[in-house]
């Protein structure tokens, strides 16, 4: 049976910060407040500067960069407004880059640089090559900003080079983040969700819970006499008959529930929308339909259950706790049982 202590943060697991790993983008924003915060400080100086020097026309666009700038950060803090404000942000970087060139002269084209490297951090392909290559063309073709034609040329190609590397390691990045991303939330035999997942999940539905009332049952399924066949077959035959395990109870599952592998033969089902008198019909026929479901190599494969429906104002780790008795309790009542909580 599995320890408390594996599965309750306040008793030895590390904490996981979920609400940060999870997050989309949470890369990408945090390149944006980098980039976002040093440019709008660095802006704000340019700003005064124009100000006391007299110069008030540039001081406004350099104060309008600034204050646009910092909507687009203040708009990245709403969750859901945080693809918007990328874009938004891509667009008045790449809008303040133009007017720089345009207004204020060739220093401006230093700053075209950054804002193609980051437009192809920030931004979804079309996006980012929209941007940079209106920005390139627009700039590219302003003579006067430029010393010679090979200048011009040079910084055209420089300009280019930078967006498609830029672009090409940007997809690199996002498909390794999801790679990594997997690895971490799956488990690598079955492919369904791990221990880790799962906690996160169960988090989720208290919260769920507590905010509208949502009623959410676990159950806690373990193998029986399933170490018979790691003993007696090898662990290949039991990888197969786990995988096997798995696929089965991914089929039998409703859309919004989730299935994870907390280790070993152990499984744990969240069943959404669920409260205790359905738990009390729906589970034992679940139990009755999927037990035996699944050959091993000596026979068909039983399961023991414990399901406890999530109660008003109790810890996820109080409710994992309270499925696991009744798994504990339908194990020794003879197994292939089940029981529900009250």
């Amino acid at each position: 049976m599995r320890r408390q202590s594996d599965t309750d943060p306040a008793r030895g697991q590390p904490e996981i910060d979920w609400d940060g790993q999870m997050r989309p983008y949470v890369t990408e924003l945090s390149v944006m407040f980098a980039i976002g915060g040093l440019s709008a400080l660095a802006i704000s100086g340019y700003a005064a500067y124009r100000f006391l020097t007299g110069d008030w026309v540039d001081g406004l666009v350099n104060t309008g960069i600034f204050s646009a700038i910092a909507v687009t950060l203040l708009l990245a803090r709403i969750e859901r407004w945080q693809r918007v404000a990328m874009m938004l942000f891509g667009i008045v970087i790449t809008l303040s880059c133009l007017a720089s060139a345009l207004l204020i002269g060739s220093n401006g084209l230093l700053w075209a640089y950054l804002v193609f490297w980051v437009n192809t951090f920030l931004l979804l392909h079309p996006a980012a090559l929209v941007l940079n290559a209106s920005a390139i063309l627009t700039l590219g073709l302003q003579s006067r900003l430029f010393a010679s034609t090979l200048e011009q040329i040079s910084w055209v190609t420089v300009a280019v080079m930078i967006t498609a590397f830029g672009m090409y390691y940007a997809g690199q990045m996002r498909r390794q983040r999801r790679m990594l991303r997997r690895l971490a939330t799956h488990d690598p035999l079955t492919g369904i969700g791990n221990r880790r997942l799962m906690q996160h999940r169960l988090e989720q539905a208290v919260n769920e819970s507590r905010e509208n009332q949502r009623p959410c049952t676990l159950v806690v399924l373990d193998l029986d006499h399933f170490k018979q066949i790691n003993d007696s077959h090898g662990h290949e035959a039991g990888d197969q008959t786990l995988r096997r395990f798995a696929r089965q109870l991914e089929d039998s599952l409703r859309e919004g529930d989730d299935i994870y592998r907390m280790g070993g033969e152990e499984f744990v089902m969240l069943l959404r929308d669920m409260n205790l008198d359905a738990a009390r019909q729906a589970i034992p026929k679940l139990h009755r339909r999927l037990s035996g479901g699944v050959d091993g190599p000596d026979g068909p494969i039983c399961f023991s259950a414990g399901a406890a429906t999530l109660k008003k104002g109790e810890s996820w780790s109080r409710w994992l706790a309270r499925a696991d008795h009744a798994l504990y309790e339908a194990k020794h009542s003879g197994r292939n049982s089940l029981i529900v909580a009250e």
